[in-house]
């Protein structure tokens, strides 16, 4: 496995310590952005800026190009050693930052000038960094064994096949990564089919090899999910829904592998993620449950709502609500009804809870539960904003529970605790 040839570990004798040895440890990454800032003091995001990467205490060189937002990421890096990095690309000072180390994990963040757009060499920063401290110095060189030698030999080698690896695995990043970035920009133009396909080519990488490549996956996944959801929708409106039904199914599939890799990964997603992820499963199921009458997907989606509302507090009413919709889209009717009035219980106000308990109330045929929905419809005109599409057809709905079943909303008083 990859991963266990990443963190093997290889030492060399202590005497070999101080010839500057390798010293194969652990890898890491190394990322961050590189910033252009004006005359005027602005700073913005350095796109396609080159990063020379070299590694001081042995001989070692990797480069890395930012993104159109100027950040930049390079797996397999060796936690042990010293680094220098240059930065050059058309228009910009070439600079450097010398000294930095890998073991804190921080971002190395990177401001540059205007300039000609020159790409110094190693050599030539060292010449000027030399010049800046007054001229080089020179140190004896120790003697080194036979054995040592060997040994040095020998620890190349093995370092040569790990950063071979290394950047196997950057290149299958990258390429991964600009499909993603493809289709995140079809997206914003609405062409979700293309969009689609540069999303499922993006969450094809082994989500095992780095946590890079996990976040990867998870956001191609979700991603993927909305534009199955979208491209459903937009059939379902033109009466296709025949046609619109697999891309809801694919999209509970592709969001169902987002969340799995998201909370299973060694750098979980951030939770304004998950909640993103949550709500995608929850339309998409909503649809499939109401529309199509998939009945075994009620009880999993729940669960999953029920871990949104965890990690949402905030926003445990509009969770309970579509708990309590997908009940009553599963013709759990009573135990909907009962969810409602649970979130009314702590929410007194909250319209979307009431309004959806009218509904539910209507399909009933006895009497007193058709007066409780009339008396939640009347609650909910009263509350509601004037705006609400949804004022209409409570209206309207109580017309008909007047006209037809000479029901009424009674005044809050005569209500007697009822919502």
């Amino acid at each position: 496995m990859f991963s266990k040839i990443l963190r093997r570990v290889a030492g060399l004798s202590a005497c070999l310590a101080i010839l500057s040895t390798i010293a194969l440890a652990q890898t890491t990454q190394i990322e961050g952005t590189v910033k252009l800032k004006a005359e005027d003091g602005t700073m913005k995001p350095v796109p396609n800026a080159l990063i020379d990467i070299y590694r001081k205490d042995i001989k070692g060189k990797w480069d890395v190009k930012t993104d159109k937002n100027g950040h930049y990421i390079r797996l397999g890096m060796p936690v042990a050693g010293t680094f220098l990095l240059v930065v050059s690309g058309p228009g910009l000072e070439p600079t450097w930052v010398d000294g930095v180390r890998l073991l804190s994990g921080e971002p190395v963040d990177i401001i540059v000038r205007p300039g000609d757009g020159t790409r110094m060499t190693l050599e030539q920063v060292q010449a000027a960094m030399a010049q800046q401290k007054g001229g080089p110095t020179t140190a004896a060189q120790p003697t080194v064994s036979a054995a040592d030698k060997a040994k040095i030999e020998l620890s190349k080698k093995e370092y040569e096949a790990k950063k071979k690896e290394a950047e196997e695995l950057q290149s299958n990043f990258d390429l991964l990564r600009t499909r993603y970035n493809q289709g995140v920009e079809l997206m914003k133009t609405n062409q979700y089919q293309a969009a689609m396909t540069e999303f499922e080519a993006a969450s094809g990488g082994d989500p095992g090899k780095h946590a890079a490549f996990a976040e990867l996956t998870y956001r191609a996944n979700a991603n993927l999910a909305e534009a199955h959801y979208q491209i459903g929708v937009d059939l379902f409106n033109q009466k296709k829904r025949d046609e619109a039904k697999p891309h809801f199914e694919k999209a509970i599939a592709a969001v169902n592998k987002a969340l799995t890799v998201a909370t299973s990964s060694t750098e979980p997603a951030a939770p304004t993620d998950l909640i993103v992820y949550y709500n995608i499963l929850a339309k998409n199921a909503a649809l499939l449950v109401e529309y199509y009458g998939v009945s075994d997907i009620v009880d999993n989606t729940l669960k999953s709502i029920e871990k949104a509302e965890a990690i949402d507090a905030a926003n445990k009413g509009k969770w309970g609500v579509t708990r309590a919709n997908m009940l009553r889209f599963s013709g759990r009717t009573d135990e909907a009804i009962a969810a409602y009035k649970a979130i009314l219980a702590v929410e007194p106000n909250n319209v979307d809870a009431i309004y959806n308990m009218g509904l539910t109330l209507l399909g009933s045929t006895e009497r007193e539960q058709l007066q409780e929905a009339a008396n939640a419809l009347a609650d909910f005109v009263s509350k509601a904003p004037a705006d609400d599409k949804r004022v209409p057809d409570a209206r309207n709905s109580l017309e008909v529970l007047k006209n037809e079943f000479k029901v009424q909303a009674e005044k809050p008083a005569r209500r007697r605790g009822k919502p």
